[in-house]
């Protein structure tokens, strides 16, 4: 374990904006885990766990404490799954991977070894650790569909702990473990594939995409989606962005039904991971508060996609902390949505 000081966080975000670190250390190991929180709790030093960064607004005065990067590697699959899973005998695989692992890498692992359930959530930047503390989906999947076991420390019993599915209470854009962050440290996860093809093309713009095609690869639905990821994501060579800056809305059918008679085109998807529905934020910042490319400094709303929120390089996280607060407040006064940010402020 080495531990450094004042290391700049920015390049490790993708934001790309930000203070720098007091403490820094990158753990390669649960060893290393174990022995850098250690060296935390006996400073009294302040401790943030990061991932890939992807899902990080890192202040501009920096973090005032040991900021922990989990580089927890490891690839691998394996034959025995659990019963919960639906899947035949014989078509049942499991690919089992470390916390620090890059997200696309597994999902292009598991696309080039012929197996299904994670294609959908191709081109999401970020790691393991992240997708698994996040329930991260796009495009008619979500981590928890295909999710068999976390392998987490325990922070407060300090030992490792697997837990199943059924323990993990995922829900949108949640889990167990975002709920419960002081506590546990993901470390590891595997995921439930199949080698029968199971193509997923609920999402509108994948079905669209595939409307003469009868039997789509596994390898034609990562390059659709990757394809419509950088249609409605900023080139993050250019600009930083952390994606969705914020939910979108779950709302009780009634309520729900009392927005679409308000606004008649507007459209609203059913959650698997929750009681009720989900409204299109980007939909409502659109089509009914034209926020498209609205600006507070070098921060604003992604023109092809205004729930992306932006950033030039160099620029202020106050910018970007001042147009989310614009936004939430404007989606309250309109709508009496309360907005919850899916982007976490170190």
């Amino acid at each position: 374990m080495h531990i450094e000081e004042n290391v700049p966080l920015a390049p490790l975000t993708t934001f790309h904006i930000g203070g720098s670190a007091r403490y820094f250390v990158r753990v390669h190991t649960i060893g290393e885990l174990i022995e850098s929180l250690g060296w935390a709790r006996d400073d009294n030093v302040a401790t943030y766990v990061l991932g890939g960064g992807s899902n990080t607004l890192v202040p501009d005065v920096g973090f005032d404490g040991l900021v922990i990067k989990i580089e927890i590697g490891g690839l691998e699959l394996q034959k025995d799954i659990k019963k919960e899973h639906a899947v035949a005998e014989d078509d049942k695989i499991v690919v089992t991977a470390g916390a620090g692992e890059s997200w696309d890498g597994v999902v292009a692992y598991a696309v080039e070894r012929g197996l299904w359930g994670l294609e959908n959530l191709s081109g999401i930047p970020g790691t393991v650790g992240g997708a698994v503390w996040g329930n991260i989906g796009a495009y008619g999947a979500s981590v928890s569909q295909t999710l068999q076991w976390v392998e987490v420390y325990d922070k407060e019993t300090e030992e490792v702990r697997q837990f199943d599915i059924g323990a993990c209470a995922f829900g949108y854009r949640d889990s167990f473990f975002k709920q419960h962050a002081a506590q546990y440290v993901i470390v590891r996860a595997a995921f439930a594939q199949a080698r029968t093809p199971r193509p997923n093309l609920s999402y509108k713009d994948l079905a669209v995409r595939f409307t003469n095609v009868q039997h789509p690869t596994l390898t034609d639905i990562r390059e659709a989606v990757l394809a419509i990821r950088k249609e409605k994501f900023p080139d993050l060579l250019v600009e930083g962005t952390a994606g969705s800056f914020f939910k979108n809305p779950i709302l009780s059918k009634a309520d729900a039904d009392a927005l679409v008679a308000k606004y008649p085109t507007m459209p609203v998807f059913a959650v698997p991971e929750a009681d009720g529905v989900k409204i299109p934020l980007a939909w409502l910042l659109d089509k009914v508060l034209a926020l498209r490319g609205t600006s507070v400094g070098s921060a604003r709303l992604f023109e092809r996609q205004p729930l992306v929120l932006v950033v030039s390089r160099g620029a202020s996280s106050a910018d970007v902390v001042a147009l989310a607060n614009t936004v939430r407040q404007k989606v309250s006064d309109t709508f009496s949505i309360t907005l919850e940010q899916e982007v976490q402020e170190m």
